[in-house]
């Protein structure tokens, strides 16, 4: 089994040595420092996962585990057992560094070889599998660890160019692209669905000269994001039909 160095390569973690746990930031209360849709991901696939008090929960590529903080404010939070598995070491320190601080208690590990076959009730894995070598072995590691029964929430941006834009990103995938390689997982589909209208974000990061380059659109978001817990652009569903993100919901198919 891989250790997690052959599917993580290096390059797809160099945000954290240019900008620490930037995760945090996007999560927290700065006016600008704040990324609505980041917010708005993490609500949707804690929503998803239909969490209940004493389960296990693993954020598979835990990344600065500014998830694992969002988990635990929630009200059932103290209740489960988090965990956080990355292989990055600079990415664990964080994240030991930021839960820590904040007491938050989670196990972190390292390398897959570390997480229990069928131990978990619940998985998230948020924007990961796009940064990956080897998609279908970080699928089978998820089945693996999954319990009977269990649920795992997976998202990854929708391919809209031939390559990808960020350089982080190994590989994205049109929809029908992604449910085939679930489909050659021992992980059963149950909900695929496509989410965050393109034009959204096109509009949420615009800059407009009229507004002497002040990105008010943004800062409109991010004060119902921060204070009311929604993100107004996504929601009014702008050019519905391309989307930047698809989130599948699978569990064990034997």
């Amino acid at each position: 089994m891989s250790d997690g160095r052959t599917i993580f390569p290096d390059a797809a973690f160099t945000k954290y040595a240019q900008a620490g746990a930037y995760h945090w930031r996007e999560i927290g209360p700065g006016l600008l420092s704040h990324n609505a849709f980041t917010a708005e991901r993490y609500r949707r696939v804690i929503d998803l996962a239909e969490l209940s008090p004493g389960m296990r929960v693993l954020d598979y590529g835990c990344g600065d585990g500014a998830l694992l903080a969002v988990l635990h404010r929630r009200p059932v939070g103290r209740r489960l057992e988090l965990h956080g598995f990355d292989p990055n070491a600079m990415a664990r320190e964080l994240a030991q560094s930021m839960l820590g601080s904040r007491g938050i208690p989670v196990n972190l590990h390292a390398t897959p070889n570390g997480l229990g076959a069928g131990y978990f009730d619940r998985i998230i894995c948020t924007e990961v599998i796009e940064h990956v070598s080897a998609p279908l072995e970080l699928l089978a590691n998820i089945a693996r660890v999954l319990k009977p029964g269990g649920r795992a929430v997976i998202t990854t941006p929708v391919r809209l160019t031939e390559v990808p834009e960020d350089h982080n990103h190994v590989r994205e995938w049109f929809p029908t692209e992604f449910a085939r390689l679930v489909g050659e997982t021992p992980l059963r589909l149950l909900d695929h669905r496509q989410v965050v209208p393109a034009a959204a974000p096109e509009v949420y990061f615009w800059r407009p000269v009229v507004f002497a380059r002040v990105p008010v659109f943004r800062l409109l978001c991010n004060i119902l994001s921060i204070c009311a817990g929604v993100n107004a652009l996504s929601w009014l569903r702008m050019r519905p039909r391309l989307f930047m993100m698809q989130i599948v919901i699978v569990d064990c198919a034997s």
